[in-house]
């Protein structure tokens, strides 16, 4: 009895150890961030250009005037736009609008056959792209015309992230070559300013539109973030073909693709994966959009990161260049 009440005690200590280490500060990209913030849905919103739906959530700070950096994401296929607010939110209450889509041609709405044809068609990679610069040509009509969005958004300041295939469609707004069957294709915007792809499609692996070339003329500074039980070495890849200049990689140890999405309470694994992605993708923000160089200097590099982590996820890997 004395043995196993040692044991327990010991694994105590450990844990509380941990937590200790991973105590997180009161501000920088891991905290909470301080503005209260709100949503506006637009259900209904179509491209009449293209006849194509785009029901499109905005979060957004409620509690200043703005404008704000705009940061748009792009969902995994199967996704939705409710896979990501632990994501949208953080980004809000650290002080940015963050525009959600959803791409009704690779989304929720479709049955698993749908989707794996979705996943290879050429016309869906261009709408997803499309999606992209039609909810920012919105955003630039919300900002003189809706009554709760007004002068929220800075339309000279915008990132694109994702997940999955939305990792893949931020890589398209950040310049890649885009390989389709016979000719390659940029579909890059040039309003985005910089980009986070995390989990996207390794080259030759589960994305179709990318070969050895793709990344060679990368147009804009990228942090890509995979998970090392989600084929991270195929994913790197990508960063290694990318020129140098404003380029990360970040692997995140014990984490899988759909640790990306949603935790369903606040702790275990995912809820851990999590509060890493919130704090990566808020430093590299705050970086290329707000230009805050002195909080990139304190947060934006391996050491912060590592005291966001735990026993579950015990470490990042970090590469730059």
């Amino acid at each position: 009895m004395k043995t196993a009440y040692a044991a327990l005690l010991a694994l105590v200590l450990v844990v509380a150890a941990g937590c200790d280490k991973n105590e997180k500060p009161e501000n920088g990209p891991g905290s909470e961030g301080g503005h209260a913030i709100s949503s506006v849905k637009f259900d209904d919103l179509e491209d009449s250009d293209r006849g194509r739906e785009v029901p499109t959530t905005v979060y957004y700070p409620n509690d200043a005037a703005g404008p704000f950096p705009v940061v748009v994401l792009s969902h995994g296929l199967g996704g939705d736009r409710s896979h990501y607010t632990y994501l949208d939110k953080h980004l809000a209450r650290h002080g940015y609008v963050v525009i959600v889509p959803e791409h009704i041609g690779s989304s929720s709405r479709l049955n698993a056959i749908e989707l794996a044809e979705a996943l290879y068609s050429e016309q869906e990679a261009r709408d997803r792209a499309a999606d992209i610069s039609f909810v920012l040509d919105m955003a630039g009509e919300w900002n003189t015309t809706h009554p709760d969005l007004s002068g929220k958004f800075d339309m000279n300041t915008i990132g694109v992230t994702g997940h999955s295939y939305g990792g893949a469609t931020a890589h398209f707004m950040g310049g890649t070559d885009v390989d389709f069957d016979d000719h390659y294709e940029n579909l890059r915007d040039s309003r985005v300013d910089c980009v986070v792809p995390m989990a996207a499609g390794d080259i030759g692996g589960s994305s179709p539109w990318f070969d050895e070339t793709s990344f060679d003329h990368y147009a804009v500074p990228c942090m890509q973030i995979a998970g090392t039980d989600d084929g991270w070495l195929g994913k790197k890849a990508s960063y290694d073909d990318m020129p140098s200049g404003d380029k990360y990689f970040v692997a995140l140890r014990n984490v899988d693709h759909l640790d990306f999405t949603n935790a369903p309470n606040d702790w275990g694994k995912k809820a851990r994966a999590n509060i890493l992605i919130c704090a990566l993708t808020t430093a590299f923000f705050d970086k290329y959009l707000k230009g805050d160089q002195h909080a990139a200097d304190k947060y934006l590099n391996e050491e912060y990161m590592d005291k966001q982590t735990d026993w579950q996820v015990p470490d990042v890997i970090w590469y730059e260049k």
